[in-house]
């Protein structure tokens, strides 16, 4: 079955909260996903999203994504569906790198393929190994009374896991993080203190020092592999990786200087949910702790997440995000679902078990493509 046409799309996703900052002073109010539509033979179409969050988390904005899928479309149109690895790699051969682009082209196959075979994403992925699995909710930098507040808040609706966003001075951050425990005593099965890449080594040390006692994760403290290895061989807590590993080789480079104890897996950063589980794959064979996660994304970003999260298995996972829960929930934001996707109550989901991603688009949400590629040559 080839694939006939390829559409992209770019939608603008207001944040509901107003604003989410991470470290050294990245702040969004909005952010730009881009989604890719292909069509098949037989009139089946598949659906896929890749967020940036901004321009500076990863390699790639917006205009980048959208970019890399027009370079990509003739490849893809006119491709075997169901060759899913020789698809990649005349990706990976056209174009190096450009990895959130790749990722929308990949999520938007799966949901095609899943739905011309009738089933979920997560069973062509391993299967499903949880029903249901825990949701952690990241709280943006910010006071530590306001993160104690918003984690309280976030509890009383279910929540028992937290990714608290720092890296900014190491003993304030300290700070926020007694903060958030205090208020959630006795409610938090799982949390997680990340700096995206915000402290130096002696940054990141000094704040560990200041949490002393706390049981929490240590996500992504420095910039490099080496700053990180150095840093879990200084500390007992346990040290997630995340965007550090982009492919297999670098997983393979973690476990060699043993710089970490879990990694957090974000399929738009690692080029796709093929990828994304390969690494997840490795990951679980050493014995490293798996979170699976977005830069932020709307519906389908969030049916990819849980697709993948209900393919992992429980005894290496720790907990998944589910974007569209609080911060993207906005008035302003017309859903891409008009139904399906995954489901979230009392802060568990679970992924949908209708083929593909599970996700009824709602076209009209998704407006005019930016550009159109149908047949083997032919574009508009």
């Amino acid at each position: 079955m080839k694939v006939t046409s390829l559409r992209c799309y770019s939608l603008d996703l207001p944040l509901a909260t107003g604003s989410y900052t991470m470290s050294h002073g990245r702040t969004l109010t909005r952010m730009e996903t881009t989604v890719v539509e292909v069509a098949t033979e037989g009139g089946v179409t598949g659906y896929g999203e890749a967020c940036t969050l901004g321009g500076n988390y990863i390699e790639g904005f917006a205009g980048s994504v959208q970019a890399t899928v027009r370079e990509l479309a003739p490849i893809v149109v006119g491709a075997d569906l169901m060759a899913n690895d020789v698809v990649l790699d005349r990706m990976d051969a056209a174009l190096r790198g450009h990895l959130p682009g790749k990722a929308a082209i990949d999520a938007a196959l799966w949901d095609a393929r899943g739905r011309v075979l009738g089933l979920p994403v997560h069973k062509l992925l391993g299967g499903r190994h949880q029903d249901d699995y825990p949701v952690f909710h990241p709280l943006t930098l910010a006071s530590p009374e306001a993160m104690a507040r918003e984690a309280a808040t976030m509890a009383g609706s279910g929540y028992r896991c937290w990714q608290l966003k720092l890296g900014e001075d190491p003993i304030e951050d300290a700070t926020r993080v007694h903060a958030v425990l205090d208020a959630v005593a006795g409610r938090a099965d799982f949390v997680t203190s990340d700096a995206n890449r915000g402290w130096t080594m002696g940054q990141a040390l000094r704040f560990i020092a200041a949490i002393r006692g706390r049981d929490t994760y240590v996500e992504q403290p420095c910039r490099t592999m080496e700053e990180l290895a150095q840093v879990r061989q200084r500390t007992e807590l346990p040290v997630t990786i995340d965007e550090l590993v982009c492919d297999v080789n670098d997983l393979l480079a973690c476990l060699k200087r043993g710089a970490a104890d879990a990694i957090n897996i974000k399929p738009a950063r690692v080029g796709g949910l093929t990828k994304a589980a390969r690494i997840r794959d490795l990951a679980q064979s050493a014995g490293l702790m798996v979170m699976i996660d977005e830069p932020m994304g709307g519906d389908l970003a969030t049916a990819g997440i849980s697709q993948l999260a209900a393919s992992c298995r429980p005894d290496n996972f720790l907990a998944a995000s589910h974007v569209t829960a609080t911060h993207l929930t906005a008035a302003s934001h017309r859903p891409i679902a008009r139904s399906g996707g995954a489901t979230l109550k009392d802060g568990r989901a679970s992924a949908s078990a209708a083929p593909g991603l599970g996700v009824d688009v709602d076209p009209e949400a998704l407006g005019d493509p930016l550009f159109e590629v149908v047949g083997p040559r032919g574009s508009r």
